[in-house]
């Protein structure tokens, strides 16, 4: 930045042109808020000292009134440099609040058997399910709006092309402009899965970032043995979660137990070895808990449950 500049822009005489080239200057780098402070304090001490300009040296021959105008002149720059440096500080604190507020992230932990839905900042909807953390920002900024999920989510992005919505989970990110897909990527899980109902979004192997997988709508992609395999989606019930409902379809009784153990975050045991074979279909509202639903399966299935004496564990015999 041109010290001129700068002095004219300390001194109040900065045309609008030239303050708005000090204030890009300064949001460029933290570098240059240093060096604005560092030639603010050299400025204020040629006030103080009376030296602001070779020109404006007082000549000991002139007369008294020039003295006495020069003096007057010193005076009023003194003020005026005290009121500089407020406004220059008022504007540091609006920077820094203005930066801070954009760059504060929220966290939402949705506890077993519950949902929330949430709108972030650009407009995009998201639903969350149980035993889920979302991180986001209070503001996107930036090419880029980033989030990261821990669980379950059922997002409806907003559309911009000049800004990507990732989704980062543990296993695989999800790069969408402008779409609705499901995902669940639970980091207590093996499990990862990404569905596509609308649009279109890329699938990116956080080991093998390099190979994007990308989905068209009806498709979802599972990790499999180490590797993203695309399948077409079978049954969109499943997806009806975010309604607070909790369907199947000729699914094992196991599997079953193990979404039970995701939506109600407790462990369950299957001591019963003729359920094996056993394939269930129906719907629950997952409000109605999880003692509810056994009771119903338990009438084809043909078994007992308890739980322990800490309600961790649900024994199936």
């Amino acid at each position: 930045m041109n010290k001129e500049t700068l002095y004219k822009y300390f001194e109040g005489i900065a045309s609008p042109e030239e303050e708005e080239m000090v204030y890009h200057w300064l949001d460029a780098s933290p570098e240059n808020i240093k060096e604005l402070y560092k030639e603010r304090k050299f400025f204020d001490s040629t006030i103080l000292s009376g030296d602001i300009d070779n020109k404006e040296k007082i000549n000991k021959k002139t007369n008294r009134t020039k003295v006495a105008f020069k003096s007057w002149s010193r005076e009023i720059l003194k003020i005026a440099a005290v009121i500089t440096i407020t406004i220059i500080c008022a504007m540091f604190y609006y920077h820094s609040e203005k930066k801070e507020m954009i760059s504060a992230t929220n966290t939402l932990i949705v506890p077993a058997g519950q949902r929330v839905n949430l709108k972030l900042s650009d407009g995009t909807t998201v639903w969350v399910n149980a035993r889920s953390k979302i991180i986001y920002p209070a503001f996107f900024s930036g090419s880029k709006r980033e989030i990261n999920l821990d669980g379950e989510a059922y997002f409806e992005v907003v559309h911009n092309e000049k800004r990507t919505f990732i989704v980062h989970t543990q296993k695989c990110d999800v790069e969408a402009l402008g779409t609705k897909f499901n995902v669940e990527a639970y980091s207590d899980s093996k499990k990862f899965c990404a569905s596509l109902m609308q649009g279109s979004i890329k699938v990116f192997d956080n080991i093998k970032p390099s190979a994007p997988i990308i989905l068209k709508p009806t498709q979802e992609v599972n990790f499999k043995d180490g590797q993203l395999v695309v399948s077409s989606i079978d049954d969109y019930n499943h997806f009806r979660w975010r309604e607070g409902l909790l369907c199947f379809e000729n699914i094992a009784f196991d599997e079953l137990m193990k979404r039970f153990e995701t939506c109600y975050e407790i462990s369950i045991i299957v001591e019963n070895t003729k359920l094996k074979d056993y394939s269930c279909s129906g719907k629950f509202r997952i409000s109605d808990g999880l003692d509810n639903a056994l009771r119903i399966l338990q009438k084809n299935g043909k078994y007992t449950f308890e739980r322990n004496e800490d309600n961790t564990v649900v024994y199936i015999k």
